[in-house]
């Protein structure tokens, strides 16, 4: 028998709802496996005067458990791999999306595009015209000229990309991506959505997400409509009609220590008016982050860390009043146990590292949402007698990988996050420095756990 060793990549998460039960999971094979507690304390201090069977052994070693390679050709062979998952990657499914309007009708303090207005009221009131949808089609379709490869969802967004004053032209982009096979998400404050009733439909609308931060007096106090004031009872109205409509409904609700608590309140309200028994609302808490450009809202927010949110969700049993964010671990690993099958390896967080296009009004190309309305991160230009141009940007956003980022090619957990979210990694002139981790380490055995009861119920 070859000399084996543990492999470095073997990530153990001790069941809390077990006795003396360990999940493992591996960072390059993705396998799954549940073991006992004694079986795991043998991998540890293997050897070979160890008590598991040969063909223990070897069932863990086809698993990637046990490997004969070295703990440097372990970090070489993931390096490598997740160049290759990048490249294929590339070459998969094209996004895109529209950035409507930069102008907005709420003023939330925490907003990270204040950047844009240099964190005052006066927002730029630049929005598309019906000439700068047609030349963002025809971007799209020159991007992306094989239709397979597009992504047939196209998300709206802004600013507010449901302002009433836009009507006009967000109704031509709909019908028009409707006539070109795309349907849309559309994520807004849904406060002047039931201006759009001729178009919020499911011909056209596959998800409409809508933003909450809390109960009515938390969320009054930070998302008011800077003209008419108190916004919560008209969009707890404009939700219910959205839902009228047949259309995918999602409640965002962004999160903190201050309004913690008010996921039980927003739930109970969506019980008595009906809306969680409807199969298309979905309520979702996400952790409010807080953003290095912005020091002028911080009375107004206690803000957690995403592995101290993801814990109270957890102890206090909120994750049965909402989903909430997590990287997406829960999600996918409850599917992966649900289905008994591995983890799909990624080498990067999102499609913002290889193949995301947002179209602003003002011809310029992004990658990431979290980035639009900063020039140094635009990645193309759209309004030009040549087509599309591209710039340096676009070779920085989508060549980076865990494969060529310095602290994710030592990381067990590196084709699980894919290196976290770009936006937040340190961003220099010749590309990005250290990933984002953001506390994933912690997070992954809380909702690892999650997973697993989650599973275990439904049997």
């Amino acid at each position: 028998m070859e000399e084996l060793r543990l492999s470095y990549y073997t990530i153990p998460v001790k069941l809390e709802s077990e006795k003396n039960k360990y999940l493992l999971v591996h960072g390059y094979t993705g396998a799954i496996d549940i073991v006992d507690g004694e079986i795991w304390m043998q991998m540890k201090s293997f050897s070979s005067q160890s008590k598991l069977s040969v063909q223990a052994i070897r069932l863990l070693e086809r698993r990637g458990y046990f490997t004969s390679r070295t703990k440097e050709e372990e970090i070489n062979y993931v390096t490598r791999l997740a160049q290759l998952l990048h490249k294929s990657q590339s070459k998969l499914f094209k996004s895109f999306g529209f950035v409507v309007s930069y102008n907005c009708n709420f003023r939330c303090s925490y907003c990270f595009e204040s950047e844009v207005s240099n964190h005052g009221l006066q927002w730029t009131k630049q929005t598309f015209t019906k000439e700068m949808v047609d030349k963002a089609y025809a971007a799209m379709l020159n991007i992306a000229p094989q239709e397979r490869l597009r992504c047939k969802t196209l998300i709206l967004y802004g600013g507010e990309p449901l302002l009433r004053e836009n009507q006009s032209v967000v109704d031509y982009i709909v019908r028009k991506g409707g006539e070109l096979g795309f349907k849309f998400k559309v994520i807004t404050n849904g406060y002047d959505i039931d201006y759009f009733e001729d178009i919020i439909s499911p011909d056209y609308f596959n998800l409409v997400q809508i933003t909450l931060d809390g109960g009515k007096e938390c969320h009054n106090s930070r998302r008011f409509h800077y003209e008419e004031g108190d916004s919560f009872e008209k969009i707890i109205t404009n939700i219910g009609f959205v839902l009228s409509k047949g259309v995918n409904v999602t409640i965002r609700v962004n999160t903190d220590e201050r309004n913690f608590n008010d996921i039980k309140e927003l739930k109970q309200l969506f019980d008595e008016l009906g809306y969680s028994q409807n199969p298309l609302f979905e309520l979702h808490s996400s952790v409010i982050r807080k953003y290095d450009n912005n020091t002028d809202y911080t009375e107004n927010i206690n803000f957690l860390s995403m592995d101290t949110f993801n814990q109270k969700m957890y102890s206090n049993d909120f994750s049965k009043q909402s989903n909430c964010q997590d990287f997406g671990i829960f999600k996918r690993f409850y599917k992966c146990l649900k289905n008994r099958s591995r983890y799909q390896l990624s080498s990067a967080a999102c499609s913002a590292q290889y193949g995301s296009f947002l179209f602003d009004p003002y011809g310029s190309i992004y990658s990431c949402l979290e980035t639009i309305g900063k020039k140094e991160h635009i990645i193309g230009h759209y309004n030009s007698s040549v087509g599309v141009t591209w710039t340096e940007n676009r070779k920085k956003w989508f060549e980076r990988n865990t494969g060529n980022s310095q602290n994710c090619q030592k990381c067990k957990y590196a084709l699980f996050c894919g290196g976290g979210c770009l936006a937040h990694s340190k961003h220099t002139d010749s590309g990005f420095g250290l990933s984002y981790c953001n506390h994933y380490k912690a997070v992954f055995p809380i909702s690892i756990n999650k997973a697993y009861i989650a599973c275990k119920c439904e049997k």
